[in-house]
């Protein structure tokens, strides 16, 4: 056989192999990608007290003190949600990171079973808390960044354009004074005051970006900080406003520009209250201007906002003080500190003019249902709003030896992560 008629044939022999193979998808018919769907709902839908449908049991726990859970849906066809929630995992302030507080995060085949992301790279659903791995915490640097040296958490995560963008609170070192005689103690651990700093520590937000939801790069500056946040220990300032916490992240897809709601500290209003800032430019280096004056808070008394867009209105929710019905055992008053916050409705039609609505009492046998995220999901055939909660400890006896509690003390660890969910109805 002629040499370069055999070459000719194998290499047009190769060429028909190569577009079959292609054809046929590689050999392999792929799944299709799993998209996530979008409520499109052109009318404003209510949400009754007597709406809510509450789980009957934890929907993930195994930790010391943990909560703010963040679950956001993506389009993964086997683990459809990511959870992000902070606190202490294994032992007081994650010995294993730095900082205090640390940022752990979850992936969820449905919304009652998850697994945790651990050191070496694997997946934990057993609960085997040791292994769990912080994505996100407090840097050690105490000059350039002293601004988030203790504290990472109440991380806020929307999923855009294929990557993760994150804003959570971060905060400096609790003040302290070694001649003080006053001892360091949680939850403060300072034993030292500065006029116009009612947590003892500057308190700010940061940002963060990632391309996996593990491996997040911060931002170079703070999203909100005070201005006289500017060394520490910081100067007393009696007129202060500042201490820009617990964010809920929101992209306006008809703006095309970021949201982010806050609560924050002004020196002459009473309460923890809720703010808004925008930025019109790219998530990590535009500038975050606040959407109105900040004597003038959008809703009073109305710490760790949560605030989703449904349709064509707003509703959010917190964990108000103001709750007068917490249970307590006999004997005993409910803990007028922890349990006069419960979890608190409000409306808006437009993001800015809020009208308070009603408390949700707390679960059942428990003291507090505190710290609110949620979650627009279809399930079921239905559109559902769920509401992921911590929940604490309280009054219950669960066998675990607290640190820093008596066996009568009312307990503010977090212990469970729990939910309750309405139906959206679409008209």
């Amino acid at each position: 056989m002629n040499n370069n008629l055999f070459k000719s044939g194998k290499i047009l022999l190769l060429l028909a192999i190569i577009i079959l193979f292609n054809q046929c998808g590689h050999g392999i018919k792929k799944a299709p990608e799993n998209k996530v769907e979008k409520l499109s709902l052109n009318s404003c839908p209510s949400f009754p007290l007597e709406g809510w449908e509450r789980h009957d049991r934890p929907a993930f726990q195994g930790f010391m003190h943990a909560y703010n859970p963040c679950v956001v849906e993506v389009p993964d066809r086997d683990y459809p949600y990511r959870m992000w929630f902070f606190g202490w995992v294994t032992d007081i302030g994650n010995t294993d990171f730095a900082g205090m507080d640390a940022i752990y995060f979850a992936r969820g085949k449905d919304l009652d079973t998850w697994e945790v992301y651990c050191k070496d790279g694997s997946w934990d659903a057993g609960k085997d808390n040791k292994k769990w791995a912080s994505v996100l915490y407090s840097s050690t640097d105490q000059v350039n960044r002293y601004f988030e040296t203790f504290h990472a958490g109440d991380p806020s995560v929307i999923y855009k354009d294929g990557s993760y963008f994150m804003a959570y609170s971060a905060t400096s070192q609790a003040f302290t004074d070694p001649d003080s005689p006053e001892p360091i103690e949680p939850p403060m651990f300072s034993n030292k005051a500065i006029a116009g700093y009612p947590s003892r520590m500057i308190q700010c937000i940061m940002g963060a970006t990632s391309a996996d939801g593990i491996h997040w790069k911060k931002t170079d500056k703070p999203l909100l900080i005070a201005a006289v946040d500017n060394k520490y220990p910081p100067d007393p300032a009696p007129d202060r406003i500042g201490d820009f916490h617990r964010p809920c992240l929101l992209w306006d897809v008809a703006g095309g520009k970021w949201k982010l709601y806050f609560d924050y500290f002004n020196a002459h209003l009473a309460g923890c209250n809720t703010g808004l800032a925008e930025n019109n430019g790219d998530f990590a280096t535009g500038k975050f201007e606040f959407a109105h004056s900040l004597d003038k808070p959008l809703i009073m008394d109305w710490p760790n906002p949560e605030v989703v867009p449904i349709g064509t209105c707003y509703v959010a929710f917190s964990d108000a003080p103001g709750y007068t019905d917490a249970d307590a055992p006999a004997g005993k008053e409910m803990d007028k500190g922890w349990q006069s916050r419960q979890l608190r409705m409000a409306w808006s039609a437009d993001g800015l003019t809020w009208d308070r609505k009603y408390y949700i009492k707390p679960d059942s046998r428990l003291g507090a249902n505190h710290v609110p995220q949620s979650l627009v999901t279809k399930r079921e055939g239905k559109w559902w709003l769920y509401l992921f909660y911590g929940t604490q400890v309280g009054w219950r006896k669960t066998g675990v030896s607290y640190p820093f509690f008596k066996s009568d003390d009312y307990n503010w660890f977090y212990d469970e992560i729990r939910y309750m969910r309405q139906e959206i109805k679409i008209p």
